[in-house]
């Protein structure tokens, strides 16, 4: 059976449009957070790049539209992008600027192309864009609290087989021209349209529970699920969450709140000098250490690979300064009896209420910068930030 071009392409954009459709009736009914809107503004973006490459078919003088469909195809995969930027919670302004700017250059090339340019106006462009943002989709995939989750893997598959994709397209576009046998078997708008359907619905399913697992971490507004490790320790949003109420409740009180940042930051230049198992077990030793010695009643969460925070109450006779050193002490202590080939520096940095007000963003943000900064200098004041 042989399809031609314009089954192909409504075929593609009926696959596009009925995962679209799903995953926006899912937004709507999740009150879905903010990953969940831009990878759904994604779906939206292949839908009118789908819509617009139609009516081009069908009415070739609208040559327009090819433009508007680059533009849009190229938007799609830099939401999908600025979704996983989202879901680390990264600053959103330069990736935002830096997508704005590329589609405009993408619709601006096809425009520039006028009626000659024909299906292929702008064509470089458009595949550079996409694989632009494939590749820093697919990088984005594997950092931060995206690249913990396991689902994640299958987005980097689909952003890698896309980045590929467009890359070889536009080195044969360039180097033999559409005409070529080798870009018609391969590259035309035929293979474009079955890949474009294999593709959404693997991402599709990937972005789906990939949202459901951010938007569980996040909680309804009046529902919070929390997440720990087998260690006690809270995932980052729940550790987050839980500041939050603690804070609301100190303040209300009467009481103070006191973090506690615990961070390593060389433990990259352990992994290069002696191995990823040697840093794994660290990482993994600090994780239970700090745990184990924290005050009974404290909240421990993840900051990142190398941080931790620990938050605790506070009356006018808490020893802070104490608290901390001894946290430290003992973490060292602890950590000199893995039998790495090295001890690398604990930084420790407090903030506290009485300095920072009861904002849990605030001193949990201040907490880790201080404990950043006392592992990069080696010193340790235990002093308090803010001073």
């Amino acid at each position: 059976m042989n399809l031609d071009v314009l089954t192909l392409q409504a075929a593609a954009s009926l696959v596009i449009v009925v995962s679209t459709v799903m995953f926006l009736l899912d937004t709507l009914m999740s009150q879905d957070s903010p990953p969940g809107r831009l990878w759904a503004g994604a779906y939206l973006s292949g839908t009118l790049s789908a819509v617009c490459y139609l009516a081009w078919m069908l009415l070739p003088d609208a040559w327009m539209a090819v433009a508007l469909g680059n533009g849009a195809f190229v938007a799609a995969t830099g939401f999908i992008w600025l979704g996983c930027v989202s879901y680390n919670r990264h600053a959103m302004r330069a990736p935002a600027v830096v997508m704005a700017v590329t589609v405009f250059i993408v619709i601006s090339a096809a425009l520039i192309a006028g009626p000659e340019g024909g299906e292929w106006a702008g064509a470089v462009p458009y595949f550079l864009g996409n694989a632009l943002f494939a590749i820093a989709g697919a990088v984005e995939t594997r950092r931060a609290a995206i690249g913990r989750r396991w689902s994640s893997g299958g987005l980097t598959l689909v952003l890698s087989v896309e980045a590929v994709w467009f890359l070889a397209r536009s080195v044969v576009f360039v180097t033999v021209g559409p005409d070529s046998d080798l870009f018609r078997t391969v590259f035309d708008t035929r293979v474009s349209a079955l890949l474009t359907m294999t593709l959404v619905i693997a991402a599709v399913i990937v972005t789906s529970a990939l949202r459901a697992n951010e938007s569980a971490l996040r909680g309804l507004p009046d529902i919070r699920r929390l997440s720990v490790d087998r260690d006690g320790v809270l995932l980052r949003e729940s550790f987050e969450a839980a500041l939050a109420i603690t804070c609301a409740r100190a303040e209300r009180a009467g009481e103070g709140v006191c973090v506690i940042g615990i961070r390593i930051d060389d433990l990259r230049r352990v992994v290069t000098a002696f191995g990823p198992d040697e840093g794994e077990g660290i990482a993994r030793e600090l994780w239970a250490s700090v745990r184990r010695h924290a005050p009974t009643m404290a909240l421990v969460g993840e900051m990142d690979a190398t941080g931790l925070n620990v938050a605790f109450t506070t009356t006018p006779t808490t020893d802070v300064r104490r608290a901390a050193r001894v946290l430290h002490a003992r973490v060292i202590a602890d950590l000199a009896g893995v039998g790495a080939s090295v001890v690398p520096v604990v930084g420790v940095g407090m903030a506290l209420s009485d300095d920072h007000g009861h904002d849990a963003a605030v001193l949990s943000e201040r907490a880790d910068a201080a404990a950043a900064q006392a592992a990069l200098t080696g010193d340790q004041p235990f002093g308090l930030t803010g001073h």
